[in-house]
C-alpha cells in the first residue's frame, strides 16, 4: 500500500509542478501584457481593448493553478501557536481532522464550480466586453484548480498514514 501511495505522490507531484509552471508563465505573460499596454497607451496613444481582460484571466489561472502547489509545499497560511505545543500524536490527529474537513470544502467547491462552468457553457455566456470571451473558459481554470487542490489534500491525508516519517514533501 505504501508503494501505491508513493506512486500516487510522484504522479500528482508531476501534475502539480506542471500546473505551478503554467501559473508562473501566466504571471510572466501578465507582466508582459501590462508593459505592452503601458507602452501602447503612453507612447503611441493607442490603448488596447484586450489587455485588462486577458491579464485578469491569466491571474485567475495563476491563482487557481498555484493552490495545489502551495498545498504540496505546506505553504498555506496556518495558525499554529497552540498546534506546536501539542504532542506529535495529537498533531497528527488534528492534521487528519483538518484534511477531512478540507476535503469536504474542496468537494463542494469542485462540484459547484463545475456546475457553474457547465451552466455558463450551456447558456453560451460570454464576457461583457468587446472580446466576448466564452466565460466557461476562465471558469475551467477554477475547476482545474479545485480538483488539483482536492487531490493534494487527499495526498496530504494519505501522507499522514503512509509517509516514511518525513516532514514535508
Amino acid at each position: 500500500m505504501r508503494s501505491i501511495y508513493h506512486m500516487f505522490d510522484r504522479f500528482l507531484g508531476v501534475i502539480t509542478n506542471a500546473a505551478a509552471a503554467i501559473a508562473g508563465l501566466a504571471i510572466l505573460l501578465t507582466a508582459f501584457m501590462i508593459c505592452y499596454e503601458i507602452i501602447a497607451r503612453s507612447i503611441f496613444h493607442h490603448p488596447t481593448v484586450w489587455v485588462m481582460e486577458i491579464s485578469t484571466y491569466c491571474l485567475v489561472l495563476a491563482g487557481f493553478f498555484g493552490m495545489a502547489y502551495t498545498m504540496r509545499k505546506n505553504g498555506h497560511i496556518c495558525v499554529d501557536f497552540l498546534y506546536g505545543r501539542f504532542p506529535r500524536k495529537v498533531q497528527k490527529g488534528l492534521d487528519i481532522i483538518t484534511s477531512i474537513l478540507s476535503l469536504f470544502v474542496m468537494y463542494v467547491c469542485m462540484t459547484e464550480s463545475t456546475n457553474y462552468m457547465l451552466m455558463s457553457k450551456a447558456m453560451g455566456v460570454v464576457s461583457p466586453s468587446l472580446l466576448r470571451v466564452p466565460l466557461w473558459i476562465p471558469q475551467t481554470f477554477m475547476v482545474i484548480g479545485f480538483v488539483l487542490l482536492f487531490l493534494e489534500i487527499i495526498n496530504h491525508l494519505l501522507g499522514d498514514f503512509f509517509a516514511d516519517g518525513k516532514e514535508g514533501k
